[in-house]
């Protein structure tokens, strides 16, 4: 299998995960605007479901752009971090329903820590393929340390604050992973080394 036809599979899925979340959003019970307020944590959810999973695409995208090969590690990572993306409709519908429900955020957070964590085996499958002997460069370690420490931190404050920081630790986490490689790399063009 080349790349171009796991990246369209991946492309596919991920399309259809993001479709489905729109569809599982439910319509006010009135054509006003009281109604549509009281929809605002499906809103919500599903608002941060669909960026972060825009987010994630973006950056595979960003990553495959320079790969030459893929292997069969490649290709099971890629299915393995499908599975855990293709809950998002499901989990995020759950956590629309129980917005300020511990365990309904919790929820939420062990499917998007478990899409992070394939993810993040699928750029250490991908190095592998293409002989990079450190699977991730050091600024890209330090990018998804800080997406895992953000999305921890979330939780802890979460159990001992309010349920839905999870939610922002998660949108915080997203914008990190998406920008901060750019700031990065613009840093490194202008001092001619990584400084991340």
């Amino acid at each position: 299998m080349n790349k171009e036809r796991l990246s369209a599979f991946t492309d596919a899925i991920l399309a259809i995960i993001m479709t489905i979340l729109v569809l599982e959003l439910k319509k006010p019970e009135a054509a006003d605007w009281a109604s549509l307020w009281a929809l605002r944590s499906d809103f919500f959810s599903y608002a941060v479901s669909f960026f972060w999973l825009g987010a994630m695409w973006v950056n595979i995208h960003n990553q495959w752009s320079r790969i030459e090969k893929i292997d069969n590690k490649v290709i099971w990572w890629s299915i393995i971090m499908l599975f855990f993306a293709s809950f998002f409709p499901y989990v995020t519908s759950f956590v629309s329903d129980h917005f300020t429900s511990l365990f309904a955020q919790m929820f939420y957070s062990v499917v998007v820590i478990c899409v992070s964590l394939s993810n993040m085996a699928l750029g250490r499958a991908v190095a592998g393929a293409n002989g990079q002997t450190g699977a991730l460069d050091y600024s890209s370690r330090r990018i998804v340390a800080a997406d895992l420490i953000i999305k921890a931190v979330g939780i802890i404050l979460a159990v001992f604050i309010y349920p839905p920081i999870t939610m922002f630790a998660v949108i915080l986490a997203g914008c990190v992973v998406t920008f901060l490689p750019h700031f990065v790399s613009r840093r490194n063009i202008r001092s001619g080394g990584d400084t991340l």
